[in-house]
Parts: structure tokens; C-alpha cells; sequence
């Protein structure tokens, strides 16, 4: 195998060869059969030699404690077994982890079978395989949550539950070469697989998009009123319930709320307003689009209200034509289909909607204030739609800008950043936590962040900055805000501040350089607006350098940037 195009490796104490039929990635690397310890603390291994950009390592749980499952009749035995087992393991992850922080480590849940020789005893007495089956999975996770930034958990046991065992695990293809589960547990596991690997590197929607009538509730409130639509505790109206229950809570994680509904508006809002068993309220969705129009130019106009590319969202409609007509005309966004008995609502949602297009492995501050976000944007549209020029609007919102300098609390904010700005980005970079957490500590970087509040509310972390400092001057490897405060003058703030932190640091130059993407066009103007000083073309790169008094001296007289209040320069520089 080429080392250059390893993208994935797979390490296990199992043959799990047969995962390359399920998995994505074209090169990926698996380990022999039980030499997943020696890939790992081999310097001359493939795995050390050229680290991959993802190590996923599964452990099967009978082969992993074999010599302990025999001796269960003493706890403590096998307990020690398996703390003296993984600490070995630990170890060797940490190592490799601290060698090749650049490569992110998915580790799986540890299962056995539900069939063992303690029959009833197992859950009866202390001699218990569920519970070295508990202890080790907690082993696992505390690893992962106290390791830095980069080791993340994929929890196979639930995958398990859900399918069955004897649906997972046939022991023939065991005893014939090693291989221990079916097609249905590879199936699995590969989906699994790519849906945490979407939520490490950011590729998450940010929009769901309901329907409403036998959708959200059951029935048509226009035809059927609102005492006669189905939504309460009992019945059919209950699963409508449940379903509405867990797409508020989804909410909390940064998933916006749109509704794209034909109805009548009045109808909609009594049933909002008066219906008793509503969980979902008005104040729950961003944007709604309810009326006769057609539902692809509805959801356009979303997309404009929102300031989000169609690729952002998720629809969902029980009608198969409207799907399909969004499919035809909004291609970019994503439509599931829609179960055909509303019994299955939860459950089809949280694993064909959930788990696929909104995978999350980590939670900031910005993401649980979303909605508001949104909302807030929608209010700053209509103040620029009243006829003032852009020096006005600035002064009418009271922007205030604070600046962070290597900030810890800011790492996975920056990582997520990095992972999904695409307008407003000028390199399109895309970094792990791990990399930000390297970069704070490396003394030749520094990591700016930027937050906004105004007149309608916070906005939180909406801008990243990396530099590299050389000895000619600094690198701004990265630059990019998010496209919710683009056009405000903040990223011109953004810049002058950081170019001021510099001069304070007695460096005299500043190197930029614009990648360019399908996306990023609105950012290269950036660059020319402010006359930043061309120097050369590298491959598809454009680089510019200027002295850092002159690009501050062009950034005032382009721009008003002292009708924005600039109130923190500064940070937690724990670590430098």
C-alpha cells in the first residue's frame, strides 16, 4: 500500500478486513489479525511511519479478556485483569497520541456476549459479566475525557442493543477466519464510523426544516380544526407528541428550526398559541415560510432570511410529491424519507435524521444560542432595509467587539470554526481541536478570536486567526469570519487589532496568503479592498505581504472601524 494515500487505519484484536467493503475511504489501512499494540508502539510501523488522518480502534470484548472470563468466580481477579489490561493500552494510545497528535483516535465500546456459563448469576451476585463489561467502558471513556483534544469514543455496545446480538455476531465466520460479526454488524459499524468522523470535522446541517399538518401533528388543521388534529398523550397523537419532544430538545445542540408549510397562517398560529399539547412553540423556530407558494421557492427564501447556503438544511415532509419536487429543484438539500406509519416517528428520526445529518461530538456556548442568533440576524435585515447606508447601520447596531488571544476556553469553537466557515475563510484550512490545543502550545503560533454583541443580542465566537511567527515577520495562516457579521466592518477590526498585537511584539511584516475555493470569492475581496500589497502566485495561492503600519494605515482610510468598540484585548494564556 501507498503510505502517501492512507487516510484511515483500522487497528483491532479481531479480522475486521471485511469493513473495507463498507467503508468510504478507497485507502485504508488494516492491522494483522492481534497486532493492534504493536502498530501502535512500533516506531517502524506503517502506522508510526506515516500516522493516518484517522485511526479507528475496535476491541472485541471476549477476545480482549479471554484470560480473565474464566476466573470471574474471583472479582477481583478478573477486575485487576482488566485495569492492568487497559492501562497497557492507554499507554500505548497516549504515546502514540503525543507522537502524532495530528492523528485522531475513534475508539469503540466494549461488548460481550449476553450468553455466558454465570447464567442468572451474572446479574444476581457480584460475579457479574455486565459488570466487567460496565467498568471497562467506563475505563474508556474516562481515557477519552482526560486525554487532550483528538481521542473520541464510538459506542458499539448501543449499536449492539439496537440490532441484536445474534444479529451482529455469527460464530462460524469466527472459528472459519477470525471474523466475528455479520454484514448487518459491518453495515453498521461502517455508518457509524462515517457519521462521527462527519461530526469531528464539522460536517454537520445547521437547519431542520418541518412541514407541519401530519407532520408535526397528525391530521389538517385547515380541514380538521384544531380540537380534531391528533397531538396529545394518547395514541397516535402521542407519537406526534414524542416526535415534537425530541426535536426541541435537539435545540439545545445549535440545530436551527424552520417551518415550510402549506397553510394557512391564522390556522397555524391558533394551533401554536391554543393547542394544549404543543411542545413546540413559535419562539422555537428562526424562520417559518407558511403559505401557498411553492415549497422549493419557500425554501429558498429560508435560505436568504437565514444567510445559509441550501446545503445547510434538512427537510422534512410526510407528502412524498413535495419531497420530490424539493429534491428536483433544491437539490442541495437534504430530503429523508418519511415513515409510513407515524408509530415509528422517534425512532426514524433520531437514526435516519439524527445520528446521519446532525452528528455531534462536541457542544459550545454558540451552538446552544443558535435559534436566538438567527433570530437576531433576521431583526438586523430589516434595520439595513431601511433605507440608512452602511456608516448608519453600523452606528444604529453599537457593535462591540472583544479580542481573545490564545484563549483554552475558545479551543473547540475554533476548531468548529475552521471545520465549517466557507465564504469568509481565506485559506479553508480545516483543523481538529487537537491542532488548535498544538498551536497554543507551540510558541511560534498565536490563535485570535474575535466575539460581537449589539443592539439585538450576542453572537458569541464568530472569528479565528492563526499566525505563525517567523523571523521576518508573521504568517497569517488562517483567517475567517462568520458570514452572520460579514459586511459589518468587524473583520477589518478583526485585522487591525491583530496587526497591533503584533507591532507590540516588535514584528514589522505581515505575509497573507487567499486560497481560493468554490465558496470563498466574497474574501478575496477583502485582500483587494484593502490594497494589500500583491508579492506572488504559488500554485493556486495568492500571496501578499505589506508592512504592518502600512495595511493598519489602508484599513482606516478604507473603512470606519471607530464606530466599533473594541473592549478585551486578551486572553487565558495558560500554556504559553
Amino acid at each position: 500500500m501507498n503510505l502517501a494515500s492512507v487516510n484511515y487505519a483500522v487497528l483491532s484484536n479481531i479480522n475486521l478486513d471485511p469493513l473495507k467493503s463498507f467503508l468510504p475511504a478507497k485507502e485504508t489501512y488494516f492491522c494483522d489479525y492481534g497486532q493492534y499494540l504493536e502498530e501502535l508502539i512500533n516506531e517502524d510501523s506503517l502506522l508510526n511511519r506515516r500516522p493516518p488522518e484517522i485511526i479507528l480502534l475496535h476491541l472485541e470484548g471476549e477476545e480482549l479478556m479471554k484470560s480473565a472470563l474464566g476466573r470471574l468466580y474471583n472479582k477481583k481477579d478478573a477486575q485487576k485483569i482488566a485495569e492492568e489490561q487497559f492501562n497497557y493500552i492507554f499507554g500505548a494510545l497516549t504515546q502514540y497520541h503525543q507522537a502524532h497528535p495530528n492523528s485522531l483516535i475513534i475508539i469503540t465500546t466494549v461488548v460481550f456476549s449476553p450468553l455466558n456459563f454465570l447464567n442468572y448469576l451474572d446479574v444476581n451476585t457480584q460475579y457479574s459479566f455486565s459488570a466487567l463489561e460496565d467498568n471497562i467502558n467506563k475505563q474508556i471513556i474516562k481515557f477519552s475525557q482526560e486525554s487532550p483534544a483528538g481521542i473520541y469514543i464510538l459506542d458499539w455496545r448501543k449499536q449492539i442493543l439496537l440490532s441484536g446480538y445474534q444479529n451482529m455476531v455469527d460464530e462460524k465466520f469466527w472459528y472459519l477466519g477470525r471474523i466475528k460479526y455479520t454484514n448487518t454488524a459491518l453495515k453498521s459499524l461502517a455508518r457509524e464510523f462515517e457519521n462521527i468522523v462527519g461530526a469531528i470535522r464539522g460536517k454537520t446541517k445547521k437547519v431542520l426544516v418541518l412541514d407541519l399538518d401530519n407532520t408535526l401533528w397528525g391530521g389538517i388543521v385547515g380541514e380538521d380544526g384544531i380540537d380534531g388534529i391528533q397531538l396529545s398523550e394518547d395514541g397516535i397523537g402521542k407519537a406526534f407528541r414524542d416526535f415534537q419532544s425530541v426535536i426541541k430538545a435537539l435545540t439545545d445542540l445549535g440545530i436551527v428550526l424552520a417551518i415550510n408549510s402549506k397553510n394557512n397562517s391564522e390556522d397555524v398560529d391558533e394551533v401554536f398559541t391554543s393547542h394544549p399539547m404543543m411542545l413546540l412553540k413559535k419562539n422555537d423556530f428562526a424562520a417559518r415560510k407558511i403559505n401557498w407558494h411553492p415549497k422549493s421557492e419557500n425554501m429558498k427564501q429560508l435560505a436568504e432570511d437565514l444567510n445559509l447556503g441550501l446545503d445547510s438544511f434538512v427537510f422534512i415532509d410526510d407528502n412524498p410529491r413535495e419531497r420530490e419536487i424539493i429534491k428536483e429543484q433544491a437539490p442541495q438539500v437534504a430530503v429523508p424519507d418519511f415513515p409510513d406509519d407515524p408509530v415509528y416517528l422517534k425512532r426514524w428520526f433520531l437514526e435516519k435524521v439524527v445520528y446521519p445529518y446532525f452528528p455531534k461530538v462536541s457542544l459550545t456556548e454558540e451552538d446552544r444560542k443558535k435559534t436566538g442568533q438567527y433570530k437576531a440576524y433576521g431583526k438586523r435585515k430589516e434595520l439595513s432595509n431601511k433605507g440608512l447606508n452602511l456608516d448608519e447601520f453600523i452606528r444604529n447596531l453599537n457593535i462591540v467587539q472583544g479580542i481573545y488571544i490564545n484563549d483554552r476556553r475558545f479551543i473547540t469553537r475554533t476548531a468548529q470554526l475552521t471545520q465549517k466557515t466557507n465564504q469568509f475563510n481565506m485559506t479553508t484550512r480545516r483543523y481538529t481541536e487537537a491542532d488548535i490545543e498544538n498551536f497554543i502550545e507551540d510558541d511560534d503560533h498565536l490563535i485570535f478570536n474575535f466575539d460581537y454583541t449589539d443592539t439585538f443580542g450576542e453572537e458569541g465566537i464568530v472569528g479565528a486567526a492563526i499566525v505563525k511567527q517567523q523571523e521576518t515577520g508573521s504568517f497569517l495562516d488562517t483567517f475567517l469570519v462568520s458570514c452572520r457579521v460579514i459586511g459589518r466592518n468587524v473583520e477589518y477590526v478583526f485585522l487591525y487589532q491583530i496587526l497591533d498585537y503584533l507591532k507590540r511584539q516588535n514584528l514589522q511584516r505581515i505575509t497573507a496568503e487567499f486560497r481560493p475555493s468554490k465558496k470563498n470569492v466574497v474574501a478575496e475581496k477583502f485582500y483587494k479592498n484593502i490594497d494589500f500589497a500583491r508579492i506572488e502566485n504559488r500554485g493556486n495561492s495568492i500571496y501578499l505581504e505589506d508592512t504592518l503600519t502600512i495595511v493598519q494605515e489602508k484599513l482606516k482610510t478604507r473603512c470606519q472601524i471607530d464606530d466599533i468598540t473594541v473592549t478585551i484585548i486578551g486572553g487565558n494564556n495558560d500554556g504559553k
